[in-house]
């Protein structure tokens, strides 16, 4: 994509992890171009390559404290002390989930050690014309050695399919069109039946059939009964009335017996004799959204695209299918798909407002969208209900123990508090008959126990190093004692590498991150051969690429440099190839383009490699332009610094108009916070001193000297301003 003029915000299509990103770098190599010189990177950009943390606000940084090797044993009380409380702590060992191998740091060697296959989006022609839309960067298959782990898959997710829709009719009958005074006249008046069941019709002799039974409602035609005069296998009648293609779906008695299979593209059901696949009869009726949901439920762990094609046909045949909305929302919300969730959740909510389990989704979704204070209002009213089920509640305050955790100012204690609540409610429940209430309240109880290990790890607490090993560990306990299917025992363990990851980016004094990573890829790898459906594929890198992004984090947390630019490439990999057909958030945008920002400025700052580095830059653009979390979060002078950097790679690869552009942009979003007291003024001595350099070249000599008088005030006016 070219960088325009008015720098008009593109949809991209990638995932991005919870957390914000921070990638460092390592030591620069050999630059393959030397840069022209009079251009010049913000004073925090240029110090990238020699800073051990790259730390993006230019701000300094504490030097990071060791790991200290504690943890508890998984049975012990994991007992919590704030600053003001605290007391000393005693040393434990600390958990380990997999065996790490030898190592000199936390976080090394992913790419070379562990993965077959790496894709390189990084491969881009010298120049290209500013006018020219950007092209998807090419992949590469690259051997690596000791390949265990491979890179995410390449098939992409099917678009979703458009259903066959064409209802069936019998000698031109066709139920709920055909009257019943038209039906007379095109067939005779028939006889009449009653079947003791207390439905009635007419019923007609038709050779080749036994007999033709025709059900009214009201003074339409309800439904269509062909009997056979002989049985015939199911395949074979499928073939003669040409449905053979279409996906079916099996009617269950109460012994879960089949006793028919339903066509609902067509409203054809083929009664069967039970556990035979010998058909009797032939039903025709009215499209029922009832069948196309029954086909979902069946499809939707293989198959999400024609599920998800299903479950809307079945709301447009029903929009108000309860069960309809509240499949479709489940499988929104697992694909990312935010607003369109959320749409669902409302709508499903309107039409049963008593159901916990839709406000809970609800509250969720609120949360991924950034609104903690809308789920925790949507939270508060569940629990307030009367009869609130213990899963339900326990459900509702692992959710409020999220939502302290999401507000603009954390509340780490009450976040600790709901999760605790939320384990004591739940632990009771694991012990139930009902396999469904334990699978909930084991999901439950492990998202609060990595949730408490989070909380404490961003928390103000003393004794991290003991307490959120503790943590782990015993969240490991719930994943080992599952004695479930192994898909998923699978899921959990997903679950728990990604809160162990999370965890060990909060707190330098959290775990190792190293073995949960090695744990995740190999868990990737075990997962991916067992799951067919390019959706869930899709979401499985997802997870995987935010595991690898919070890796990042506490690898650069702890002063961990090693191979950067290597896992900060992968991690992309894996976030843009599971973030396809997902919708990201206005904050995840943001954390994506930072992770995309900071592989495009190691590649121009360490190799002197513009043209790779502007193909980065030609995706964190897009995901930042137009997005008001930037404002929000008082980052606009920093954005503006970063567009002033990345336009630099622009200029060096003759993308003269988008340098300018982006220049120019970055400026505007600069002046903005300084006027707002975010920046100092004298930063922009950079960027107006860059659009001197860039309009002289061009042999605009008026721009170049109001640009450069620009940049000896700005420079002049120094440090006085007081930041908000």
């Amino acid at each position: 994509m070219s960088v325009p003029r008015s720098l008009t915000c593109h949809s991209v299509r990638l995932l991005v992890p919870a957390l914000c990103i921070a990638t460092a770098v390592h030591a620069a190599d050999t630059p393959r171009n030397s840069p022209r010189t009079l251009l010049r990177l913000p004073g925090w950009v240029e110090t990238y390559a020699d800073s051990p943390t790259g730390d993006a606000s230019g701000g300094e940084n504490d030097d990071p404290a060791p790991l200290i090797q504690a943890a508890g044993r998984p049975g012990e009380q994991a007992e919590l002390v704030p600053v003001a409380a605290a007391n000393p702590a005693t040393e434990q060992r600390q958990p380990k989930p997999a065996a790490a191998g030898k190592q000199t740091g936390p976080v090394q060697r992913w790419l070379t050690d562990r993965l077959a296959t790496l894709p390189k989006p990084t491969t881009a022609e010298p120049a290209t014309p500013a006018q020219q839309p950007l092209k998807p960067a090419p992949t590469e298959r690259t051997p690596a050695t000791d390949a265990k782990v491979h890179a995410p898959v390449a098939a992409t997710p099917d678009e979703m399919p458009t259903l066959a829709v064409d209802p069936a009719s019998f000698r031109g009958a066709l139920p709920g069109k055909t009257t019943r005074a038209q039906l007379v006249e095109s067939w005779g008046a028939g006889e009449a039946f009653d079947r003791g069941d207390g439905s009635t019709g007419l019923f007609w002799k038709v050779e080749p059939f036994e007999r033709v039974e025709v059900s009214f409602d009201g003074d339409s035609v309800g439904s269509i009964r062909v009997k056979l005069g002989e049985p015939v296998a199911v395949d074979d009648l499928a073939k003669q009335l040409e449905i053979a293609d279409l996906r079916t779906v099996s009617i269950l008695d109460e012994q879960g017996v089949s006793i028919g299979e339903v066509y609902p593209e067509r409203g054809v059901i083929l009664s069967v004799k039970p556990g035979t696949r010998v058909a009797n009869a032939i039903l025709i009726e009215p499209l029922d959204p009832e069948s196309f949901v029954l086909r979902a439920e069946g499809d939707i762990d293989t198959c999400s695209a024609y599920a998800g094609a299903d479950l809307e046909y079945a709301i447009k045949l029903d929009p108000r299918h309860v069960r309809a909305h509240r499949l479709l929302l489940g499988m929104a919300t697992e694909q990312g798909k935010w607003e369109r969730a959320l749409d669902l959740a409302e709508t499903a909510v309107n039409l049963d407002p008593a159901d916990a389990w839709t406000q809970l989704k609800r509250a969720a979704v609120l949360l991924e969208l950034d609104r903690p204070d809308e789920a925790q209002t949507v939270l508060e009213g569940v629990k307030g209900r009367e009869n609130v089920t213990p899963l339900v509640a326990a459900q509702a305050e692992r959710l409020l123990g999220k939502a302290a955790l999401a507000r603009a100012k954390p509340d780490h204690q009450a976040a600790v508090a709901h999760f605790a609540e939320a384990i004591r409610t739940a632990g009771t429940l694991v012990v139930k008959r009902s396999p469904t209430v334990q699978s909930a309240a084991r999901e439950v109880m492990l998202d609060a126990h990595l949730g408490t290990a989070q909380a404490i790890a961003k928390g103000t607490w003393q004794q991290k190093s003991r307490v959120i090993p503790k943590w782990v560990a015993r969240a490991e306990a719930l994943v080992k004692d599952f004695k479930g299917p192994e898909a998923e025992r699978q899921v959990l363990e997903l679950q728990l590498c990604r809160g162990a990851l999370a965890a060990a980016a909060g707190s330098t004094e959290s775990i190792e991150p190293l073995p949960w990573v090695k744990r995740l890829l190999e868990l990737r790898d075990r997962m991916g051969d067992s799951v067919a459906d390019p959706w869930r594929r899709r979401q499985l890198d997802w997870e995987v690429g935010q595991g690898l992004a919070d890796a990042l984090a506490a690898a650069q947390s702890r002063g961990d440099t090693t191979d950067a630019l290597d896992n900060a490439t992968l991690t992309a990999a894996y976030l843009e190839r599971g973030g396809q057909q997902r919708q990201l958030t206005a904050t995840e945008r943001k954390q994506v383009g930072e992770l995309m920002f900071r592989i495009g400025i190691m590649h121009s700052l360490q190799r002197g490699d513009h043209a790779t580095a502007v193909t980065w830059f030609d995706r964190t653009v897009p995901l930042w332009e137009g997005n008001d979390v930037f404002d929000r979060d008082g980052e606009t002078g920093r954005q503006g610094e970063c567009y002033v950097s990345m336009a630099i790679s622009y200029w060096q690869v003759d993308r003269r108009e988008d340098a300018m552009a982006l220049s120019q942009r970055g400026v505007e979003l600069m002046v903005a916070a300084v006027e707002k007291q975010f920046l100092e003024e004298r930063s922009l001595s950079v960027a107006y001193g860059n659009l001197s350099t860039m309009y002289a070249e061009e042999g605009d000599d008026e721009r170049s000297r109001n640009y450069a008088e620009l940049a000896v005030r700005a420079e002049a006016a120094g440090a006085g301003t007081k930041l908000r």
